[in-house]
């Protein structure tokens, strides 16, 4: 069993042939392929897209967690015993841990609020934002003062703002 990553808070850990493995859980990657053009006609990620949206509409309500809940009703999860090298714990015992079962892949949608909600209880959706240009529907992963998914975008924005003023 490979070990997970030590600056992470928590561990995600799926099955796979019947034996866990550690999801090297990054945020950045689900963002970027949310905004990838090429998969903006597959169902997971137009469903990744929309509890995106959601959650920068909304915030973590009730009603939000309620869907969550439900959409991810379906996949299934295998109790497993796990290592202390695998999930570190305070006593130094093994740990409990639920663990998705991905050998059956559940329907894209439970799949989505699956990984959705790993980005959730992760804390990085505290970064998470649309981009600024009106024309641009990216998401962004970045710190308060970030306005642009990308240096494109930025610019796009500063020579319209230049142009705007310089008509005035």
């Amino acid at each position: 069993m490979r070990k997970a990553l030590p600056e992470t808070n928590e561990v995600f850990i799926y099955e796979k042939q019947g034996k866990p493995v550690v999801w090297d859980f990054f945020a950045e990657e689900i963002v970027d392929a949310v905004n990838n053009k090429e998969n903006r006609k597959q169902l997971v990620f137009i469903e990744l897209r929309n509890w995106l949206s959601r959650y920068l509409q909304e915030g973590i309500t009730d009603a939000l967690l309620d869907d969550l809940n439900s959409a991810i009703h379906e996949t299934r999860y295998a109790k497993y015993i796990l290592p202390v090298d695998l999930m570190s714990s305070e006593t130094g015992l093994p740990q409990n841990a639920y663990v998705a079962q991905y050998d059956k892949l559940p329907d894209p949608r439970a799949y989505a609020a699956d990984d959705f909600s790993k980005l959730l209880t992760s804390g990085q959706l505290k970064r998470l934002k649309i981009c600024q240009l009106e024309e641009c529907d990216n998401f962004l992963l970045g710190p308060p003062q970030a306005r642009w998914c990308s240096k494109t975008c930025g610019s796009k924005f500063r020579v319209r703002e230049k142009r705007k003023r310089d008509s005035q």
